[in-house]
């Protein structure tokens, strides 16, 4: 089957010919990491583990392993994870090739995270993960899963004398995975959750995620030693390095100074090295906080009739805030919003009208539709005043992220992004249009963002550019600005503007740039008779 060089790391790692036994190689060890293996083997950084190995960590011990693929996984303290078969054929350059690919391995205790690699990206079948309750199967993603059997007893916050129920946990960071029991099978996408049970392995879906798969100092990938020069994943790589510090970690969450025996390092310089050998600062503004799960969203529209303002506006929703269908689609959020005396909060609410144009991308886990039909409503906060909206003749446009912690940001560099899904553009007469073109570009030393896009519509095309700032008042990975330029049919003096979001990279995405961004707008013609909006996601940074 083809497969595809999915990055520098399967180049280097990778020959054209057929691995033998090695599956992959230990790039962090830290404390009792063995191959169960006649006899046993101590793991220890740069060695390699084979098929038939029984990875095992003892407790507050854990390992990352590079597989040759280029999928990671970091396996938490105190677990057993079995390598039945692994094997993996990289084509040759301009090569057709064929090959019998494999990963299949078994979670015998404990738990794990991985980012799934080129096994199992053009034939799912070829990946599987058997566990006591049922086997698991990807379709490329970034997810946890966790065993428990009486032995969660480390679980944080757990009251003295409580107990975790028997059974795997999953939890998805980003695209999808399939799990099988005997007789249910249960999909799960990004920031959706599950618990099957072991004595009666029906999956349950989980609205939270549970206590054991927050433990992230045990299942992050960017684990660090700098007292014994362990770098991590990245730098396997040869793309970043960790930090030199000697300030004790404050523990705060401010990511100043770093403990050398932590594992878990906290926001430091991040250097990496490009192509020709010169340094790359690839370090993000901020370190995401685990522990608050929140959900990007951004809209666009018409006049809001007594708002009387064309709005549009982004913010982060924490879960209870972001109200999805039963397709994952948005049915009521929260977002900043311009309303009678100015800056305000608002609460929307589809009520009687439908989701169209939906849609989805699984790399970057990104979401957008329009309501339209019947009545939706706008609550603002300041005054907890409800406004009816007719979308007779008008859409509400959304888009929205995956779920996650909070985006850490570049601070260097430029990047544009392509297009890669958007709604049908909709004006205030009932009209429905096509968006031509548009383009996105983010200027990450500056904190600014260019746009462009070409609509037609009722038989008038639009164009429309402009700028916008990143961050500024709003939280660093937000963005809003304004399209200075905007005409009809060749005719300027339009208004208009944007709002939007940037999202985390994918599995595949260049790690360096957020993997997307979300962007809605609203525009005016010269006269203010007619108003355009809709929704766009771009993708594919360069």
């Amino acid at each position: 089957m083809n497969k595809r060089l999915i990055s520098v790391l399967s180049l280097m790692l990778v020959s054209p010919a057929a691995f033998g036994d090695e599956a992959g190689t230990v790039v962090f060890a830290r404390g009792d990491v063995t191959a169960e293996r006649a006899p046993p083997v101590a793991l220890a950084k740069g060695d390699s583990v084979e098929d038939d190995d029984t990875i095992a960590t003892g407790e507050a011990s854990r390992a990352q392993l590079l597989m040759i693929d280029g999928a990671k996984i970091a396996i938490r303290p105190a677990s057993r994870l079995r390598i039945e078969e692994y094997s993996y054929t990289a084509p040759a350059a301009a090569t057709v090739t064929t090959s019998e690919d494999k990963s299949s391995v078994s979670l015998l205790k404990g738990g794990f995270r991985t980012i799934t690699g080129a096994i199992g990206k053009d034939d799912p079948d070829e990946y599987e993960v058997r566990t006591p309750v049922g086997v698991l199967g990807i379709r490329g993603t970034d997810y946890t899963a966790v065993f428990c059997n009486g032995d969660c007893n480390w679980v944080p916050g757990l009251a003295a004398g409580a107990s975790i129920a028997d059974g795997l946990y999953l939890g998805v960071s980003a695209g999808v995975i399939v799990f099988r029991t005997t007789t249910t099978t249960i999909e799960l996408r990004a920031g959706e959750y599950a618990f099957i049970p072991l004595q009666t392995p029906e999956p349950q879906r989980l609205t939270d995620p549970p206590p054991v798969l927050l433990d992230d100092n045990d299942l992050r990938f960017d684990a660090s030693d700098s007292s014994a020069g362990d770098r991590g994943f990245d730098a396997k790589l040869g793309t970043r390095r960790a930090p030199e510090s000697s300030e004790p970690d404050t523990g705060d969450g401010s990511g100043k100074g770093t403990d050398s025996d932590d594992p878990a390092a906290p926001d430091q310089p991040i250097i990496g090295v490009d192509p020709d050998g010169n340094p790359v600062d690839l370090t993000p503004g901020q370190t995401p906080d685990p522990s608050r799960q929140t959900s990007s969203i951004a809209y666009g529209s018409g006049s809001f009739g007594a708002l009387a303002v064309p709005p549009t506006g982004a913010d982060d929703n924490e879960p209870s805030q972001l109200l999805l269908d039963g397709n994952g689609d948005a049915i009521g959020f929260e977002s900043n919003f311009a309303g009678r005396t100015g800056a305000d909060t608002a609460v929307f609410d589809i009520g009687t009208a439908v989701n169209v144009d939906t849609g989805s991308d699984s790399m970057t886990v990104m979401r957008w539709g329009r309501w339209t039909g019947g009545s939706a409503s706008i609550t603002t906060v300041s005054d907890g005043i409800t406004t009816p909206i007719d979308l007779g003749s008008q859409s509400i446009h959304w888009v929205s992220g995956a779920d996650g912690g909070i985006l850490a940001m570049p601070i260097t560099g430029v990047a544009t992004y392509t297009l890669i899904g958007n709604t049908s553009p909709t004006d205030n007469l009932g009209n429905v249009g096509i968006l031509g073109s548009a383009t996105f570009q983010a200027d990450f030393v500056n904190m600014l963002v260019d746009s462009t896009l070409v609509i037609d519509i009722a038989g008038s095309t639009w164009d429309a550019s402009g700028q916008g700032s990143i961050g500024g008042r709003l939280p660093a990975h937000l963005f809003e600005g304004l399209y200075n330029n905007v005409s009809v049919d060749g005719i300027g003096g339009g208004t208009g503007s944007f709002s939007g979001f940037f999202s985390e990279p994918g599995p595949t995405a260049d790690p360096q740039w957020p993997g997307a961004a979300g962007l809605t707008y609203s525009l005016q013609d010269a006269q203010g008779s007619s108003t355009v909006s809709g929704a766009a996601v771009f993708g594919n940074p360069q």
